[in-house]
């Protein structure tokens, strides 16, 4: 086969990865593409062996370079499965307040990274920059008190 009819086979196969991915993750045809693609390199190289050792060497450098990257890649792009702590979880951490918040009343606060929706727990008012902790989680909702 000439180079380029590799590096077309190469680069369907990653198209179809892409295509197929849907968050997935599970990297079938990534491999193979990339596989392809370097055995076009190969051949555009000058490696003018018969049909049979470029096929065989495309299997080779598939299945190898699947089994030996397939879970770390997987790993790397878990696609929003990655085992993050359950909201519940935020009980006892400390919210920093992005604004005031009067005794029982709604304002809001930073904690991991991002601005909840804060209720002041307590009988005092909370103070913008100061930390309170969670209490409870109502959905998006952090109960909090000093």
């Amino acid at each position: 086969m000439l180079w380029w009819h590799w590096l077309i086979l190469g680069l369907a196969l990653i198209g179809m990865e892409i295509l197929t991915l849907g968050g997935l993750g599970n990297f079938y045809f990534l491999f193979f593409g990339m596989a392809a693609v370097l055995v076009s390199l190969l051949v555009w190289l000058g490696l003018n062996e018969p049909i049979y050792l470029q096929w065989f060497l495309f299997a080779v450098f598939g299945i190898v370079s699947f089994f030996a990257l397939r879970k770390p890649l997987q790993a790397k792009a878990s696609f929003g499965r990655q085992d993050e702590l359950p909201v519940d979880s935020m009980v006892g951490e400390h919210a920093t307040l992005v604004e005031d918040i009067d005794a029982q009343r709604v304002g809001r606060a930073e904690l991991r990274g991002s601005t909840w929706t804060a209720r002041n727990a307590g009988t005092t008012a909370l103070l913008k920059g100061t930390s309170a902790k969670v209490i409870r989680v109502e959905g998006l909702t952090l109960w909090l008190k000093n």
